[in-house]
């Protein structure tokens, strides 16, 4: 019988984020609160609303509310009312989380091509489309 796809699919993804979250514990941080500093730092021209954190990340409102109430005390962000909607807020970073910011692009961008120097360009594109069906 052959390999569970979906199973090794779900397995390579609990080890990336194991390994990013390792990485985040050495600023007392999770792995999803630096992909969020790093999120809105390539974001920083435009206005981020919590609800773009949710979509960005395929999360549930009241598990980013958590996520951002906890980034809040930690003073990594601020949220602010909206002023085109007060029912949404708008996400920036603090001058605490600006600090962070080229760890966190180096250390993203170097896993992201420690796992490209894996595969070759077709591998890649393929890979791609697997990852687009469920995305």
């Amino acid at each position: 019988m052959s390999e569970n796809i979906g199973r090794l699919l779900k397995q390579a993804a609990n080890q990336m984020s194991r390994q990013f979250d390792e990485f985040a514990q050495q600023y007392d941080l999770t792995g999803v609160q630096l992909s969020i500093i790093d999120y809105l730092s390539r974001h920083r021209a435009d206005l981020v609303l919590q609800r773009d954190i949710e979509v960005e990340f395929a999360i549930q409102r009241s598990t980013t509310t958590l996520i951002l109430q906890r980034m809040e005390k930690k003073q990594l962000i601020t949220r602010q009312v909206a002023a085109a909607d007060a029912r949404q807020k708008t996400i920036s970073l603090t001058n605490k989380a600006l600090g962070l910011e080229s760890v966190v692009r180096t250390y993203i961008d170097q896993q992201e091509q420690k796992l490209r120097d894996q595969f070759s360009v077709t591998e890649l594109t393929i890979f791609k489309k697997i990852l687009h069906y469920y995305a």
